[in-house]
């Protein structure tokens, strides 16, 4: 399966890689690791239908690749992969009883892990709850046990650790019931996030760990009988010293929560904005959201939108949002002017809780007969990001009120403005050319701007027609790659010579490709791994 999925060659380096996987696991079909020797990269392996799939953060994996770090993962996954339980049960039903204890006896001598499960199972058929409980806040503390700095590599074994350690406490959670769990699953929590203000977590597993960790808990607290009071003023004081990680919303505790506990969480909130009153948002952020999560909670859209709108900049998106569900049409529109005064309305990182999005903005404008406005938004929009999108945003919604000619002519001519007044805004007339399928017109762009970042649309569209304009929109690309040795571009070299070849050809220029490359070959021939390349690409 791996020799399918990744070829021989790379099936056979990622062999060599097996000794390099840490922090494996397995989840449902998918299996995750990381690679650790000169470099660490993160991988994921799934399996569907007798098909490998997956990714990597290696350079390799980036251009689709199945590559060998992959392959190792893949192996691993193999040689971990455990028969059906039944079977395994059946297996063990084989051996006499007398066995079955003897081998158990022998594992738990060996290994203090089996004794500790022998011990928690016999405790909770016991349904002793309590013994139960203390053995399981001493085996977080004991897993958990992590002094001083944890780096990045060994962030990933603290993270197998944790996430084994949680798969035990999740099944205790299912059967031996909430109560017994939860202080061992609150401890997890509060010791992985100490874990991750003291580490490098760049790879965010120990984040992942910690935020089931906490998901856990809050499931621990909604289904057992939890000090619902103690609850909520820790729930308020956790969110309020949280790094930003892990996630805790009130959503998912309030069913926890009584009469009394939500007056306390309320308290202790109002307590810390009380402290929090005058500082900068990013240091307010996580108080600010659990009074929003209270105003929301009540239905209090006005409270909500007085938070929303306590700084500078207003979250318009998020504040139009509230408006809309509670049906307030006037307040929309209201909050709609505000942001379009205030440059509020933007494509780029539109319908979020900051922005509103052009295309909402003009539709809400046109329910109210406000046309011009409509169209003046989407202008807008397209002047402040030119290009093929925004022009088909522009014209088609024009064209739904008569005008998609007048804008489509406004826009091009904007576009051409644009271009000569505002540095690298050329690269957008091309776009706008190819869009309009105008070759003529993005190659006199491209002339008058140069072809920037739309080289390769523009080199594809014209392979047809003007193959050898088309091969030379490659050579600037290349001789930038080519200025310093870097291995991990020269497949991606030999790739694009490879196409500037076939582009010579069809214009009937093999000879002066086979000039190009023997001064190249001439030039780079103290760079084997290149030469290795070409060669493979069969380039002369």
């Amino acid at each position: 399966m791996v020799r399918r999925a990744a070829g021989t060659t790379i099936a056979g380096r990622g062999e060599g890689y097996v000794q390099y996987v840490r922090g494996f696991r397995v989840v449902g079909e998918r299996a995750h690791a990381s690679i650790q020797a000169r470099n660490v990269y993160l991988v994921e392996v799934e399996w569907t239908d007798g098909r490998l799939a997956g990714s990597c953060t290696c350079p390799h994996a980036a251009s689709g690749e199945f590559c060998k770090h992959q392959a190792a993962v893949a192996y691993v996954a193999a040689d971990r992969a455990t028969p059906p339980e039944e079977e395994r049960v059946h297996a063990l039903d084989s051996l006499p009883p007398a066995a079955q204890r003897e081998l158990l006896a022998e594992l738990m001598a060996k290994d203090p892990a089996v004794e500790r499960r022998v011990e928690l199972a016999v405790a909770a058929l016991a349904g002793d709850h309590e013994d139960v409980a203390h053995q399981l806040v001493d085996l977080v503390t004991e897993t958990l046990r992590s002094r001083g700095f944890v780096d990045y590599r060994r962030s990933f074994d603290v993270a197998r650790d944790a996430q084994d350690l949680l798969d035990q406490l999740e099944g205790h959670l299912s059967t031996t019931g909430a109560d017994a769990v939860r202080p061992a699953l609150l401890r997890a929590t509060t010791r992985l996030q100490k874990i991750t203000l003291r580490g490098d977590d760049s790879g965010g597993v120990i984040g992942d760990a910690s935020q089931r960790a906490l998901d856990l808990y809050a499931r621990s607290c909604r289904e057992g009988r939890p000090e619902r009071v103690k609850l909520a003023r820790w729930l308020a004081k956790f969110r309020d010293e949280s790094p930003g990680w892990p996630q805790a919303e009130l959503s998912e505790f309030v069913e926890a929560f009584d009469d009394k506990a939500m007056k306390a969480y309320r308290a202790a909130v109002n307590k810390l904005a009380e402290r929090r009153a005058g500082e900068e948002r990013w240091k307010r952020s996580e108080v600010d959201l659990m009074r929003l999560e209270l105003a929301d909670h009540d239905g209090d859209v006005d409270a909500a939108i007085a938070i929303l709108s306590q700084d500078e900049r207003p979250l318009y998106g998020a504040i139009v949002e509230r408006l809309v569900e509670a049906g307030r049409d006037d307040d929309v529109m209201t909050w709609i002017d505000k942001a379009v005064a205030a440059d509020g309305v933007s494509g780029h990182g539109g319908g979020n809780d900051h922005w509103l999005a052009p295309d909402m903005v003009a539709e809400w404008y046109l329910d109210a007969g406000r046309e011009d406005d409509a169209v003046a938004v989407l202008r807008k929009e397209f002047r402040r990001q030119a290009g093929a999108a925004t022009l088909r945003l522009l014209v088609d919604f024009a064209s739904t009120i008569g005008r998609g000619d007048e804008e489509r002519a406004w826009a091009l001519d904007a576009a051409r403005e644009l271009a000569a007044a505002r540095f690298g805004s050329g690269p957008a007339l091309i776009e706008i050319a190819l869009h309009e399928k105008d070759l003529d017109a993005a190659w006199a762009a491209a002339k008058e701007f140069g072809p920037g970042y739309n080289w390769q649309p523009l080199a594809d569209m014209s392979a047809a027609t003007r193959p050898r304009e088309a091969a030379d929109l490659y050579k600037p690309g290349l001789v930038e790659d080519l200025r310093y040795p870097d291995t991990k571009k020269y497949a991606g070299i030999a790739s694009r010579l490879a196409r500037m070849h076939e582009l010579y050809d069809a214009a009937g220029d093999a000879d002066e490709f086979a000039g190009l490359m023997s001064e190249l070959r001439e030039s780079y021939g103290r760079r084997p791994s290149l030469m290795a390349a070409l060669d493979r690409e069969d380039l002369p």
